[in-house]
């Protein structure tokens, strides 16, 4: 679906990074609170919606809708080895299969995604709930980027989530569907 709506001006962006920000530091929260330990968000940045830099790392992405009176997509990002470590903390189990696998990172998914789109529907006033998840597991830059295209996204906007050793990170995606001007 390509979007006709206007582009985003600069204080729609700035409203759009605030409401990420706020979404990413309860996506940290969550996090740590599974992982168990404390974990922080960096600063989110803006991207174009099909900016490609860096996604080829990325290995594994926890995918959401989120709908309601703010819809566009939610994702959980991980590299490989950031993935195995999650599930591994998760299961207390190296190598737990790949079906545990899929399970724990949906688990996580669902977790993060929750705490964050909560955060930002509280912050709105507003109802936000994220979709059923879906896990891609074999080019997941390239599929998140063609599914963000796909509805039209005017931008994306990425917070990391770290643990405090750096051991792992995940990033925390934001892509909001088009608006009109006076809906954010």
């Amino acid at each position: 679906m390509k979007s006709t709506s206007p582009p985003l001006d600069a204080a729609q962006v700035a409203r759009f990074r605030a409401l990420a920000s706020v979404g990413a530091q309860c996506g940290s929260l969550a996090l740590g609170s599974v992982l168990g330990g404390t974990a922080a968000s960096g600063e989110p940045r803006v991207r174009g919606p099909g900016d490609a830099e860096g996604t080829e790392r990325w290995a594994t992405s926890i995918v959401f809708e989120a709908e309601g009176d703010l819809t566009g997509l939610v994702a959980i990002v991980l590299r490989a080895a950031d993935r195995d470590l999650a599930v591994s903390r998760m299961v207390g189990e190296a190598d737990p299969g790949d079906h545990v696998v899929a399970s724990a990172l949906r688990e996580l998914g669902n977790i993060i995604a929750s705490h964050t789109v909560s955060a930002m529907a509280d912050s709105l006033e507003a109802t936000i709930l994220p979709s059923v998840p879906t896990l891609v597991m074999d080019d997941a830059g390239e599929v998140l980027l063609s599914l963000i295209t796909q509805r039209g996204a005017k931008l994306r906007i990425e917070a990391d989530l770290l643990d405090p050793d750096g051991d792992l990170h995940a990033l925390l995606v934001f892509a909001p569907d088009p608006i009109e001007k006076d809906e954010i």
